[in-house]
């Protein structure tokens, strides 16, 4: 595999006869990862330096890399943990700071120019939580992982809120904002949580007219 930044040639690698191989350039690094075509023995993910090829980083992970993409001086390895393909995670790596790294239980959904936003297999993907909301924000500055644990309210006089998604009733992301919508009794309507405050922040209630 050659790897190609504006036409030229910046490394070579050998491919194992069977694999398959994603690489990106960026930031005077080279990341490359291979894993088999078929099956689940794992993948490994190295890191070069551009100019002198020298290796920054070695990892090697079960699961099957699904993408890869940086976000500042981080590299993401998007990654499906289980044959189902529904316990995606997401390994981290800083390309400056080596010892810098980590996994993400879940896969990114939102970002802005200071954190990321990962929804988790625990989450609001499931498609009859009404609930719960859980995620992971990552900080791109010091790589820290938090936790954030949301909670759709109840409307005074409205019952339980529930979720249908046959009816548009999912949850969508903004820079700052996480949107669930819900319906009650009293019909259907937006839970707004800012998730850079995080969970001290009172969720703005909205009647979706």
């Amino acid at each position: 595999m050659r790897v190609l930044r504006g036409g030229g040639v910046v490394r070579s690698y050998p491919i194992p006869t069977g694999h398959e191989a994603r690489a990106l350039v960026t930031a005077g690094r080279v990341a490359v990862v291979t894993q088999p075509k078929q099956g689940w023995d794992g993948f490994q993910l190295r890191v070069d330096d551009a100019a002198t090829g020298q290796p920054v980083v070695r990892r090697t992970q079960a699961g099957r890399a699904e993408r890869l993409y940086v976000v500042g001086d981080t590299l993401f390895v998007e990654y499906a943990s289980a044959v189902a393909q529904i316990a995606t995670r997401t390994l981290t790596q800083n390309l400056r700071v080596t010892g810098r790294a980590g996994t993400i239980d879940g896969w990114r959904v939102a970002e802005n120019t200071r954190s990321l936003l990962f929804d988790s297999p625990n989450g609001a993907y499931s498609p009859y939580e009404p609930v719960r909301l859980n995620y992971f924000r990552f900080d791109l500055a010091t790589g820290q992982v938090v936790s954030l644990a949301f909670a759709v309210p109840a409307r005074p006089g409205c019952g339980l809120p529930e979720k249908d998604g046959t009816r548009g009733e999912v949850e969508t992301y903004t820079a700052r904002e996480i949107v669930a919508t819900r319906h009650d009794r009293c019909g259907v309507f937006e839970a707004r949580f800012d998730w850079v405050v995080g969970p001290s922040s009172r969720p703005v209630i909205r009647p979706r007219n």
